[in-house]
């Protein structure tokens, strides 16, 4: 942005902007001490949005002695600038009566002046923005580098060195917000209705594909698009009737951020490039008498989750940075806080997101979400948030969820989270196996949560090894993940690809390009045409499971009832006001026949039983269900 030394009268406000405004550049006063503008943060604002924002700008010399705006009804409240003068925050309160145009504010300090400007525009339409979470949702999790390609043009961008080979794992392919737009189609057609992406802010490595290194968190990465790229998936999902959620990242940033050299304060992160603590846990997991495994699986929360945790052992997770290297964001600084909470509106202001993704949930206080939750929710009351807590115990991962104070007094108003103890469940039953009446273990503890209904479960991520690549996989053991990943209680999560069978080991082999994203690509998946015989199975087994989830209430919002379990089966109901289903799932390598007590049950005084999907046979025998299950099957059926 161009920096000028005078300030414009008010009645100019509609009719000029900075690029026209004839004033004396800084520049020109000769002083090497003239401040200079060179970035604005938020770039933009709202009318009748909030009674104040904060502005954050970067550049030069910008120890401020006084500054004011052209609009009598935009007010400087106060000012404060870094120890630099390399950044200054600016609390601008905004009238009731302020009305859309540009807010031109002059900067004064010892070296000179110069203005930057702040367009405030009038809110759009609610309708159909913001629309959070519902029951009838299915989440499709989607990496934008890896999808598909819609704009070669922006695959190598200039100043880029070695950032885009698709021969490399680390390396851009390509993948964009276009190709994502372009295959709403296919997404609609396999079933699903909410679009959630990794990161799509600007990083700053060659290696930053996946997005989890943002240098510049109110900016799109041009290797994806631009912001108008986004506002027009958006806008396009929504006209589909789809949702799209936004992965927020406020623990960190990436290594190269502006910030990690220069930050806007002294305690912006917690530690230094030169000197900070990796987050860690100071003890094991034998400490609460667990085994010890050769390679953990996940992080020892407990410590976070425990009340006799002393406050040291807790800092060293929410403190250190991430693998070392993600500078950590000091979020109980209230000017990171302040920040953090404005940016997330801004983005939902100016897309129309549906809701976030929220990343390393418990590496953040909880402190913090409450707050950043609260100011959320004032504007969006029905924006929802998935909280990211990798660990297979519920009763850690229950703690973040919003609804209930923990025993800290704090609610973190978070929605709901990724049903990780779910996923570990159903990894081990399939591929380990472990007895199916670990399903019901899981479900045995829905009480810790104040809705189990909007859990999300899932089988794969983009942190996770692909199934099909997992050892004891099977394609009869795909569909079972997606059987029991599609009937269980809660809002379901696939990762892409995986309802074709996609192959791939850790990070980042699990994170292949969708086959025919890319024009050179010699199979187009997204076609039936396209795909293997075994891939097209797949694909219509998962599409076929939720074309009827769509039409089975029950099964998306109803209750769910154990009528069975053990080492091989797990038996349960789904009752809807309307309808009563029975889902069998089992593991085994042979079939089986079941009988299952109906007595003191809501399925009991049925009157007749109908197969509806699967294989499986069922007759009703008194007050007892007889079943005939398949190996390694999933069967559904009617009660009536």
């Amino acid at each position: 942005m161009k920096s000028i030394a005078c300030s414009l009268p008010a009645a100019a406000l509609f009719a000029l902007s900075l690029a026209s405004a004839r004033c004396l550049p800084a520049q020109e006063q000769n002083d090497s001490r003239a401040p200079v503008v060179q970035k604005v943060e938020p770039p933009n604002w709202w009318v009748g949005l909030t009674p104040d924002v904060l502005v954050l700008l970067s550049g030069k010399h910008l120890r401020a002695t006084q500054v004011d705006c052209n609009l009598p009804d935009v007010t400087v409240s106060r000012t404060q600038s870094s120890a630099n003068g390399d950044y200054l925050f600016i609390w601008l309160k905004l009238s009731p009566t302020l009305k859309r145009g540009i807010a031109i504010c002059r900067i004064m300090t010892g070296g000179g002046e110069t203005s930057f400007e702040l367009p405030l525009a009038a809110r759009k339409q609610i309708l159909g923005r913001n629309q959070g979470l519902s029951l009838d949702d299915v989440i499709y999790l989607a990496m934008p580098d890896r999808f598909a390609n819609g704009d070669p043009t922006n695959d190598e961008l200039a100043g880029d060195s070695e950032t885009h080979d698709r021969a490399k794992a680390r390396a851009y392919h390509g993948g964009d917000l276009r190709g994502l737009q372009e295959h709403l189609p296919y997404l609609q057609e396999l079933g699903v209705t909410t679009l959630w992406l990794t990161p799509i802010l600007k990083n700053g490595g060659a290696a930053d594909y996946h997005g989890y290194g943002a240098v510049d968190l109110y900016a799109v990465d041009a290797h994806l698009g631009t912001l108008a790229s986004y506002q027009d998936l958006i806008a396009e999902a929504h006209k589909q009737r789809m949702k799209v959620f936004f992965d927020a990242v406020p623990n960190h940033v990436g290594p190269t951020h502006p910030w990690v050299t220069d930050p806007p304060t002294a305690d912006w992160f917690h530690g230094t490039a030169q000197q900070h603590t990796t987050a860690s846990f100071p003890v094991k997991a034998g400490f609460y008498g667990q085994s010890e495994p050769q390679k953990p699986a996940n992080d020892l929360f407990e410590l976070l989750v425990d009340p006799h945790t002393p406050e040291a052992m807790r800092q060293s997770l929410t403190n250190g940075w991430f693998f070392g290297a993600l500078p950590d964001l000091n979020t109980e600084n209230p000017l990171v806080v302040e920040y953090l909470t404005e940016n997330a509106i801004w983005w939902a202001e100016t897309t129309g997101l549906d809701g976030y993704r929220i990343d390393t949930f418990p590496y953040v206080p909880r402190a913090f979400w409450a707050q950043w939750h609260q100011e959320l929710r004032r504007l969006y009351p029905r924006l929802s948030t998935i909280g990211e807590v990798f660990h297979p115990d519920p009763t850690i991962t229950s703690f973040y969820v919003g609804g209930k104070k923990g025993w800290d007094g704090i609610d973190t108003q978070l929605t709901t989270v990724f049903d990780f103890p779910m996923y570990f469940a159903m990894r081990d039953v399939l591929l380990n196996g472990a007895p199916a009446g670990r399903l019901a273990n899981v479900l045995r503890q829905d009480s810790l949560y104040p809705h189990p209904e909007f859990l999300v479960p899932f089988f794969a991520n983009h942190d996770t090894a692909r199934f099909a690549s997992a050892p004891g996989d099977s394609p009869a053991k795909e569909k079972l993940a997606f059987g029991l990943t599609l009937t269980l209680r809660g809002i379901p999560e696939i990762y892409y690809g995986d309802e074709i069978g996609m192959t791939g080991g850790d990070d980042p082999d699990n994170r292949h390009d969708f086959p025919g994203g890319w024009t050179d690509d010699a199979r187009n998946a997204f076609a039936k045409e396209g795909r293997t015989a075994e891939q097209q199975e797949l694909f219509t087994y998962v599409q076929a499971l939720l074309r009827f989830r769509k039409e089975h209430e029950a099964l998306r919002g109803g209750r769910l009832v154990h009528l069975a379990a053990d080492g091989a089966s797990y038996v349960y109901l789904r009752e809807s006001a309307e309808e009563k289903l029975v889902i069998a799932f089992h593991g085994g390598t042979a079939g089986r026949t079941l009988n299952v007590p109906l007595k003191d049950t809501p399925a009991s005084r049925v009157e007749a039983i109908e197969r509806l999907f699967g294989n499986a046979q069922a007759e009703l025998a008194g007050d007892a269900l007889k079943l005939t299950l398949p190996a390694q099957s999933l069967s559904i059926f009617v009660l009536q």
